[in-house]
C-alpha cells in the first residue's frame, strides 16, 4: 500500500510537472506572439511615423520653393520696374536736351535777326 500510495504521489508530481511544463511552453508561446505582435506594431508606427517625416519634409520642401519662386518673381518685378524708370528718365534726359538744343537754336536764331534788324536801322539812318 505505501508503495501505491508513492506510486500515485510520483504519478501527481509526473502529472503537475507535466501541467507546469505545459504551461510554462503556453506562457513562452504567448510572450514570442505578445512580442511578435508588439514588434509588427512598432514597426507600423515607425513606418508611419516615416511617412510623415517624408510628407512633412516634402511640404517643407515645396513651401520653400513656393518661397523662392515669389522672390524671385518679386526680383524680377522689381528689377523691371527699375529698367523701366531707368528707360523713361533716360528719354527725358533726351527730350529735355533735345529741346534745350532746339531753344538754343532759336535763341541764336533771334540773335541773328537782331543783328540784322540792329544792321538795317543803322543802314536806314545811313541812308536818310
Amino acid at each position: 500500500m505505501a508503495k501505491m500510495k508513492a506510486d500515485t504521489e510520483q504519478a501527481l508530481r509526473k502529472e503537475k510537472a507535466d501541467a507546469d511544463e505545459a504551461t510554462r511552453k503556453r506562457e513562452q508561446l504567448y510572450m514570442e506572439h505578445e512580442l511578435k505582435r508588439q514588434k509588427v506594431m512598432v514597426d507600423a508606427n515607425t513606418t508611419l511615423q516615416q511617412e510623415r517625416v517624408k510628407a512633412d519634409v516634402h511640404r517643407e520642401v515645396a513651401h520653400m520653393e513656393a518661397l523662392e519662386r515669389r522672390e524671385a518673381e518679386f526680383r524680377q518685378r522689381q528689377e523691371r520696374e527699375r529698367e523701366q524708370a531707368r528707360d523713361a528718365q533716360l528719354k527725358l534726359r533726351e527730350l529735355a536736351a533735345k529741346e534745350l538744343k532746339e531753344r538754343v537754336h532759336l535763341e541764336r536764331e533771334l540773335v541773328k535777326q537782331q543783328q540784322q534788324n540792329v544792321i538795317l536801322q543803322k543802314q536806314r539812318k545811313l541812308i536818310a
